[in-house]
């Protein structure tokens, strides 16, 4: 069983490349280039209150986890006050520093649903 503290680490990396909690963020991102999956929200220019509007409309037990973790929804929106390259970079730099975490995520059975989830939250995002 995976348990929610795991779940959120994934979710948290796929939604925004939440780098600064790197040692609970491994799993979540799978695809050659593991930025690849989390790039709908890596690059979008929506606020963090539309993204989360957005995950509450697309999937709310997702949405769910996240809010049931304040700090980490708060370091989360931390980092949608950066631009979209520096997300990007931070995340690409976290994988370089930790190889085996894109390894770990391509074997997460979670990661699938999550790419889904992300590019619908990115795809509507700024109707919120």
């Amino acid at each position: 069983m995976i348990s929610p503290r795991s779940r959120l680490a994934g979710i948290a990396l796929t939604v925004g490349g939440l780098t600064t909690a790197a040692a609970l963020l491994t799993p979540g991102i799978a695809a050659a280039d593991p930025t690849d999956m989390m790039a709908p929200l890596l690059n979008t220019t929506c606020s963090f209150d539309q993204v989360d509007r957005a995950l509450h409309a697309k999937n709310p037990q997702m949405a769910s986890i996240l809010d049931q973790n304040p700090s980490m929804k708060a370091q989360l929106q931390q980092k949608f006050n950066e631009p979209p390259a520096q997300r990007r970079a931070e995340v690409q730099q976290y994988l370089a520093q930790n190889p085996n975490a894109a390894q770990q995520a391509q074997n997460d059975p979670r990661a699938g649903q999550l790419q889904q989830t992300m590019q619908a939250v990115a795809d509507s995002c700024h109707n919120y």
